[in-house]
């Protein structure tokens, strides 16, 4: 007789909540720690299609790789500055040159680099989802704020929310996704995994469960993390 097999349901479930799919290399990492990976997008985002409110700027701000589709219609002629390895490569796959990223992948760290960069001349175009911070704005003498998209929450099934009580690890990536979760918080005793500041907090202001945040702010980290906690 051939030796047991493990049954979907002795497998862990984990849901990654992001808007884009894991990579082949991420999803099987988490396989090998004994997850079951479920795709499970809390949010969507669409194109505003709303036109820059300026045609001549000397930097282009980009705090998500969200963003990046909305700029098909831009100069490349233009100074960029990126919040994180994940949008550079958005950016250079369009044909942007980025040209500033900070250490900390943080609007607020992309920010403080560029109150140090750019002079009292230059103009700055800061393209942005709906729900982006925009304090931190208030740093650069010549900045315009541009909506490229904005963020729309994405309802769970009756399948998805009865499976919830099963989750065991719960991939967050902003705080729309949290926000998202809010009507089914009672479903789930797992534990949380966030990437960033700003999302770690929108957990702890909604649930007392563990919340993991990597050192670094991406995604492979995020998972390192997960990996770590059920090898």
């Amino acid at each position: 007789m051939e030796g047991a097999r493990s049954s979907p349901r002795s497998m862990r479930d984990v849901w990654y909540t992001g808007t884009k799919r894991m990579t082949a290399s991420q999803r099987a990492r988490l396989e090998a720690s004994g997850l079951s990976v479920h795709h499970v997008p809390l949010i969507q985002t669409r194109e505003t299609h709303t036109p820059p409110p300026v045609e001549r700027f000397d930097w282009l701000v980009v705090t998500s790789q969200n963003a990046v589709p909305a700029l098909r219609g831009l100069t490349r002629d233009v100074k960029v500055a990126a919040v994180g390895d994940k949008t550079k490569r958005a950016l250079e796959t369009e044909g942007f040159t980025v040209s500033l990223m900070p250490e900390t992948y943080t609007g607020e760290a992309l920010f403080q680099k560029l109150r140090d960069i750019v002079s009292d001349d230059e103009i700055v175009l800061f393209a942005r989802g709906n729900l982006a911070n925009t304090s931190h704005m208030s740093m650069l003498p010549h900045i315009y704020d541009w909506v490229v998209y904005e963020t729309v929450p994405v309802a769970l099934t009756p399948a998805q929310q009865r499976q919830l009580e099963t989750v065991k690890a719960l991939l967050v990536l902003s705080p729309s996704a949290v926000d998202a979760l809010g009507p089914h918080l009672s479903r789930f005793n797992g534990t949380w995994y966030a990437i960033g500041e700003v999302t770690e907090r929108a957990v702890r202001q909604v649930s007392t469960l563990p919340v993991r945040v990597p050192e670094c702010y991406t995604m492979d980290a995020l998972i390192q993390c997960v990996g770590e906690d059920f090898s």
